[in-house]
């Protein structure tokens, strides 16, 4: 009889405990429990920044290039590579009897370059209108075509240059895309247009065509042949930094995005700002070339390089053309936010993501918060969490359907065996006996 009352005392508390048991820590359980959590932090706000180093040069804000029908033509030069040179300031004097024959191909530059402006206005408005339409259309496939024929004048003969934007895309995103590239090179090449008009009218506008005058405020930067050409550049007073986006960080970088810049011959750095970003591809130039050498990113792709232009907020006279200069653009920057770990983080959906805070009632509740951006380890958050709060982060917290209490570990401060030491054995003695 003892022994079945003891088998019978043994199942029934067996059964008390482990139905307790699953009332306590079953997923479905609704009593409230308490949760250590070991890792938390308090947050407090600062100010943040994610900062995109980059190699960069001194450049020209602009520079003109006059063309001269060969070196027969000159009689003498009146300037050197290097020489600083005012609006109208004579550059090198004409032969008398070639002075007319000059004149005359500046004066058929003229009507080509004013045809190729025509034709540039025409080539963008045409785009724009087809642009509009794709935009407009509901399908969802869309095939266009469209083809310009535009005159450009080299330094040996005017030349067709063909801008096509064969478009045949499974959504319009995508055709709008292929449009403003076609319409980016055409407003490109517009400038460069415009900029040719100014040379060649500032030559004509000198009466008997007798010399080669400078159309702009500048310093000589080069004298050379080109395809039988003599060509003389003169390069802006004005400066710029000039460096190159690769891949995402086109992406990354904005107009108008601070920047900060140090160079050799600065004493301290200064501040700037990305003036512009490049849709086109860059250009191969001696620009190009020498900040291929400098940076030392691989970059498998030879196109994949835009020009950022940055404008100085002081003058960097000091500096010369080509020199190079350390930038750290700053993409993203957050002034008194608060910041968290990004993997005490969940549910994150982009910008978007929750994050478990202790209310004042000591329990850990669920706080949606708004990524800024990511910042090394942690997240920057813009808007959630509050300075003072404490983020807690343990993985079980996210199978409670309530708000489970918390408790932490117990602070220990133990002090250092130097002030251990500092009090003296006479002190420790009387603390014992009395």
């Amino acid at each position: 009889m003892n022994k079945w009352l003891t088998i019978g005392l043994a199942v029934a508390i067996s059964a008390f405990l482990g139905a307790n048991a699953i009332l306590l820590f079953s997923d479905k359980s609704v009593i409230s429990k308490s949760v250590y959590v070991h890792e938390y932090e308090r947050v407090a706000k600062g100010d943040f920044e994610e900062l995109l180093p980059k190699e960069s040069l001194v450049a020209p804000l602009s520079m003109d290039v006059i063309y001269v029908k060969n070196e027969d033509t000159i009689k003498s030069w009146s300037v050197k590579e290097g020489d600083v040179v005012t609006v109208g300031q004579e550059l090198a004097t004409l032969n008398t009897s070639t002075a007319d024959e000059q004149r005359s191909m500046w004066e058929s530059e003229r009507e080509a370059l004013d045809r190729q402006m025509t034709e540039l206005n025409a080539t963008i408005s045409s785009l724009q209108s087809d642009r509009a339409i794709a935009a407009n259309s509901n399908t969802n496939s869309s095939t266009g075509n469209t083809t310009d024929n535009v005159t450009e004048v080299t330094e040996e003969q005017t030349v067709n240059v063909d801008i096509n934007v064969d478009v045949g895309v499974d959504v319009v995103v995508s055709q709008d895309g292929a449009f403003a590239q076609a319409i980016a090179q055409a407003e490109q090449k517009i400038s460069d247009v415009n900029q040719q008009l100014v040379v060649v009218e500032a030559q004509l506008a000198q009466k008997g065509a007798a010399a080669v005058i400078s159309p702009v405020d500048g310093i000589v930067s080069k004298i050379r042949d080109k395809n039988d050409r003599l060509a003389i550049e003169i390069y802006s007073k004005e400066k710029i930094i000039l460096t190159y986006a690769i891949d995402e960080e086109w992406q990354d970088v904005q107009v108008n995005d601070r920047v900060r810049l140090q160079a050799d011959g600065m004493d301290r750095s200064i501040e700037g700002k990305v003036a512009e970003i490049s849709q086109v591809p860059a250009r191969e130039t001696e620009y190009l070339n020498t900040y291929k050498t400098l940076d030392s990113t691989d970059q498998p792709n030879p196109l994949a390089y835009y020009e950022i232009r940055i404008q100085a907020i002081e003058p960097i006279e000091n500096l010369p053309f080509g020199n190079n200069t350390n930038a750290m653009i700053i993409v993203n920057e957050a002034q008194q936010a608060g910041s968290i770990k990004t993997a005490w983080l969940y549910d994150r959906l982009d910008e978007s993501a929750v994050a478990h805070i202790i209310n004042e009632d000591g329990y850990a509740v669920k706080a949606p918060v708004t990524i800024a951006f990511d910042w090394k380890t942690r997240s920057v958050i813009s808007t959630g969490v509050q300075a003072g709060l404490v983020a807690v982060h343990e993985p079980q917290l996210t199978n409670y359907r309530y708000a489970p209490a918390i408790f932490l570990p117990m602070p220990i401060d133990s002090p250092s065996w130097k002030s251990t030491k500092a009090i003296g054995w006479r002190n420790y003695l009387k603390f014992f006996v009395f």
